[in-house]
């Protein structure tokens, strides 16, 4: 979801925006995206031209077969979020990018902000490690930067350790830094710390790290166990482990217990 400082930057490069599809259902939900995001855009017949004011224009897969069009972008329904993102992401930092840096704040649901060739480009709250590694990989795949850097926050250890070795096993350049004056607690303080960490140097990081989950974090995990239950279970400090080094998510954690119980 686009913040109000990415709508605003995007109203103000007024952007042209085309849905050129037979396929209702995915219009429509284009559309209604679209309207959400704060990008200028348009419908347009499938059987007229595309206006060259238009700088990108969506249709289903099949129909940007058909065409030779640089600017078509082709789209299924499961695809919608991504396909926007993109665009914002093309939108707020252009076509020809040398270098882009990524901020982490770690936590259960990282914060993510981006920085290419000097310039903020975007953040967001992400909802998991593995989701917040896969949106730098599809930032990196749109723009292709030949330069780029994840720097992750050293606040939350395990968490931090995880989302270094993700990055390093895709083969990202990956720094640690110092997130003491950076880390705010909120929702939206996360964002902002990821914004701050991303605009530090940080200690690169080559090598494969260890996950020890402290105390501390396995008891956080069994309190959250607690929470998405409803308070009718906690998890065991063996399964919390789990979680905390990313071999079960918390939900997997809670039905595993459950089945164990009811055995």
């Amino acid at each position: 979801m686009a913040t109000i400082e990415d709508r605003v930057r995007l109203c103000l490069i007024v952007p042209e925006v085309a849905v050129r599809t037979d396929d209702f259902r995915l219009a429509y939900r284009l559309l209604d995206r679209l309207r959400d995001s704060g990008i200028e855009h348009m419908q347009l017949d499938p059987e007229h031209p595309v206006p060259n004011r238009v700088d990108f224009w969506i249709a289903s897969h099949a129909e940007i077969g058909d065409t030779k069009d640089a600017r078509g972008i082709g789209c299924a329904v499961e695809e919608i979020e991504s396909v926007i993102s993109s665009i914002m992401n093309r939108i707020a930092i252009g076509e020809k990018v040398q270098r882009i840096c990524f901020g982490i704040d770690p936590g259960p649901r990282p914060g993510l902000s981006w920085i290419a060739d000097g310039r903020p480009a975007g953040s967001i709250q992400m909802e998991s490690v593995d989701a917040t590694v896969d949106q730098v990989i599809a930032i990196l795949n749109d723009f292709k930067p030949p330069e780029s850097v994840v720097r992750i926050g050293n606040g939350s250890p395990t968490i931090s350790s995880r989302i270094a070795n993700v990055c390093l096993a895709r083969g990202l350049s990956v720094q640690f830094v110092d997130e003491s004056s950076t880390s705010m607690g909120s929702r939206h303080d996360h964002v902002l710390a990821a914004h701050a960490i991303c605009t530090k140097e940080g200690v690169p990081v080559t090598e494969r790290l260890q996950v020890i989950p402290t105390e501390g974090e396995v008891r956080e995990i069994q309190r959250r166990s607690r929470s998405i239950s409803e308070g009718r279970l906690t998890i065991p400090s063996q399964i919390a482990r789990a979680v905390a080094v990313g071999r079960l998510t918390l939900c997997e954690a809670v039905e595993l217990h459950i089945q164990t119980l009811d055995c």
